[in-house]
Formats: structure tokens, C-alpha cells, sequence
């Protein structure tokens, strides 16, 4: 694949990612007047919000991942792509709750297709020596879809009606789905793993290979530990900006949104730290995120007891580049880790565990730490605890490291990938 191809590629699949991040994204900005047109508890509205999503997206995340390592991989993303983005335009004419929710939970399952085929297409367009460069460039796709989707639901909302921002958000995913399918090359699975096994593993093949990678294993759930106390921060930090630091709704919406958009600052520069380290050894790139994740403790603990709001800022946006740290590496050393025939399901997996966890149970312990404590101000211990979940994280970091693959970096692949038959 020509350089200039696949630098356009990366292009072309961020962009697929951010009209993923918009159409996830988007019915979050729009709830207030979504409940008021349909009668809906704040219960109902935390279903069609999160729960809807979630669900179908976790129980779609493993036949998705089988699928992507067995059949044209740019196919199966533009029809997917159109899949989702085409409910989304459908859920601007939901008459109904139910229907809206329907649509929401078909949304999900055919985003989560959307990752693990584009991480399989990345690994195979570039490099070991690039690969975390491309995977943290790739990642910034994720902060320009939750910007555009505040800016979406704010702005198109206030001025059409929400049924616009469903409108707005979902039809530029149609037109991406055809550049996808009339322009995108599919790159030859396992181009530079040139020792590996490059055929579709079975699901028996896949077990044995994650049991006998203990790396592997380690790494899946330094991530999840990690994702966990990411969403947490994300979605407790506007609640203790307007509790502790008397911040109006407005502002403290625009300054977390700002703080999020420096992870993105964050897996660019981790991912070009991990593309130096792994010239050496490809086991070094689990270094970046150890190191990142012991930098969250203090700063998350900086942001959550900080005495003054210029405090509490700066720590909030030290803390967002920390938490951009550990994408980059972390998927580019699990796909070094699996042979390309098997890098779909894998990271559709890892993927599974970080959603479950991130999305489903790190605001809850949050909630749970703030609950136990009480008072006022219970939101600052019950956050700084949940920052403790990073050393946690680290040491899984550390023995993913032990684990790691010991041949030299870029020059060697992902040859010790192969799996054993």
C-alpha cells in the first residue's frame, strides 16, 4: 500500500469514527426535551440514554469480532457504517418512546463493529514502528465526535428541534460509508507479520492462544482498570465543579469538555513515545500506559481536593493528557500480541471488557464511594478513591511488560505473534 494511501486510509476511518462518536453520542445532549415530548421518567431516559446502547453493543461485540477476522473487512465497514448511521437519521421520526429505543439499541450493536475493524485495518496498513503513532492520531477522531456532538445537540437542537440533531448527526456517516466502499483498499491481512498466521483462527484457537499470553491478559485488564476510573472522572467532574467550586451548568460543561479534549493531546504524544520505545522492544510499550496511569493518582487527587478553581483546572487537564495515554499502546501492543487472523475478535473483546466496565461500573463506584461517605462535599473522597484503581492498573501494566515479547521492535513484527498449532 502506497504511503499516501494509507496515511488516507487513517484519514478516512477517524472520520467513519467520529461520525461513531457524533451517533453515540448525540441523544445524550438531547434528553431534556426528548423526556418532555414523550413523558418520560428520568429512569426511562437513563435506558434510552445509556442502558439501550450499552446492551446491544456488548452482546453484538463478539460476533462482530469473529466476523471482521473472516470476511472483507471494507465491506463489512460501510455496511455497518450505513447501518447506524441510517437509524440515527430514523430516530428523528421515532413517534414513540419504544421506537426511539428500539432504534438506539440498533445503533449500538452495529457500533461495535466499529473499532476493532478499524484497529484490524490500521495494524495492517502500517508498521510495528508506526503503529502506535497511527493508533493515537486515529483516537483523536474520538474527541472531535463528543465535541461535535455537544455542538450538534446544542446548536442544531435549539434552533430545528432534537429530530434535526438526529438528522444532522446521521446522514454524514451515509456519505462516508460510500467513500468507503469506492475508495478504500483492503489492505492484505498480516502484511507485516510476515511469520504469523494470517488465516481466521477458530474460537478454540483464540482461547488457547489468549491462555497461553499471560501479557495479553494482563494488558486486557490494566486497560479495563484504566477505562474504568476514565469514565468515571468524565462523568462526575462536571457534578463536582458546580458542587465544590459553584460552577453554573454552562461552564462547567465547557471546561470538562476541555479537559476530555486533552486526552486526545495524550494518545497522540503517548503514541509517539510508544513508536520510539518499541524500536527496542516491542514489550516496552506497555511502559507508556504504566506510566501514564500512576500519573492520574496525583493529578485526579490534585482535581478532585484542589483549594481553588484555577487549581482544579490545571489538574483536570494534566489528568486528561494522562488518561490519552494508554490507547495508543494498549491496542497497538495487544495487536502485536495476536496473529492478524485473530486481531478482530481480540479487539473486540478487550473492547467489550473496557465498555463494561467504563461505561457500566466506574461512575457507579463513584456513586456508591460518594453514597457511603455523605455530605456536601463527598464527591472529592469518592473520586480520589477511584483515581487509587490506577495503581491497580500500573501493576497489571508492569507484568504485561514482564510477560512481553522480548525480540527487538520494529524490525522483527509481530513475528512472535504466531500462534502455536
Amino acid at each position: 500500500m502506497p504511503d499516501a494511501h494509507r496515511w488516507y486510509a487513517l484519514a478516512l476511518l477517524a472520520t467513519a469514527y467520529v461520525c461513531h462518536s457524533i451517533d453515540r453520542q448525540v441523544i445524550a445532549v438531547v434528553i431534556e426535551p426528548i423526556k418532555r415530548e414523550f413523558q418520560v421518567s428520568d429512569s426511562g431516559m437513563g435506558v434510552l440514554g445509556g442502558l439501550a446502547y450499552t446492551t446491544a453493543f456488548a452482546l453484538a461485540c463478539l460476533p462482530m469480532g469473529w466476523l471482521i477476522d473472516r470476511v472483507r473487512r471494507r465491506t463489512l465497514f460501510s455496511i455497518i457504517l450505513t447501518i447506524w448511521s441510517g437509524l440515527t437519521v430514523l430516530c428523528g421520526f421515532a413517534g414513540h418512546y419504544m421506537t426511539l429505543l428500539l432504534m438506539r439499541m440498533g445503533v449500538g450493536a452495529a457500533e461495535a463493529g466499529a473499532q476493532p475493524l478499524c484497529l484490524s485495518l490500521i495494524s495492517d496498513s502500517f508498521p510495528v514502528r508506526e503503529r502506535s503513532t497511527a493508533i493515537g492520531l486515529f483516537y483523536l477522531s474520538a474527541a472531535v465526535g463528543v465535541a461535535s456532538s455537544f455542538l450538534i445537540g446544542g446548536v442544531v437542537a435549539a434552533h430545528f428541534g432534537w429530530r434535526a440533531a438526529f438528522f444532522v448527526a446521521g446522514l454524514p456517516g451515509i456519505a462516508v460509508a460510500l467513500l468507503i466502499i469506492l475508495t478504500l483498499r483492503e489492505p492484505p491481512r498480516g502484511r507485516f507479520d510476515e511469520q504469523a498466521h494470517h488465516g481466521a483462527s477458530t474460537v478454540r484457537e483464540v482461547l488457547r492462544h489468549v491462555r497461553h499470553t499471560p501479557a495479553l491478559i494482563h494488558l486486557g485488564i490494566a486497560m479495563a482498570l484504566t477505562s474504568l476510573t476514565v469514565t468515571a472522572l468524565w462523568v462526575w467532574a462536571t457534578s463536582l465543579l458546580i458542587r465544590v467550586h459553584g460552577l453554573p451548568l454552562g461552564q462547567a460543561g465547557v471546561v470538562v469538555a476541555a479537559g476530555a479534549a486533552c486526552s486526545a493531546i495524550g494518545s497522540v504524544l503517548c503514541g509517539r513515545i510508544a513508536d520510539r520505545l518499541v524500536t527496542r522492544s516491542r514489550r516496552r510499550l506497555a511502559l507508556v500506559p504504566l506510566v501514564t496511569s500512576l500519573l492520574c493518582v496525583p493529578f485526579g487527587i490534585g482535581f478532585a481536593y484542589a483549594p481553588t478553581l484555577p487549581v482544579a483546572l490545571a489538574c483536570l487537564f494534566c489528568t486528561g493528557v494522562a488518561m490519552g495515554g494508554y490507547l495508543a499502546p494498549g491496542y497497538s501492543m495487544a495487536m502485536g500480541l495476536v496473529s492478524p487472523g485473530m486481531r478482530g475478535i481480540v479487539a473486540a473483546a478487550v473492547q467489550l471488557v473496557i465498555n463494561l466496565l467504563g461505561s457500566g461500573l466506574g461512575p457507579v463506584v463513584v456513586g456508591l464511594f460518594s453514597d457511603a461517605i455523605g455530605g456536601e462535599y463527598s464527591l472529592r473522597p469518592a473520586l480520589a478513591l477511584t483515581m487509587l484503581f490506577n495503581i491497580w492498573a500500573a501493576f497489571h501494566f508492569w507484568q504485561a511488560f514482564r510477560h512481553g515479547p522480548t525480540e527487538g521492535g520494529a524490525e522483527s513484527g509481530a513475528r512472535g505473534a504466531a500462534v502455536s498449532h
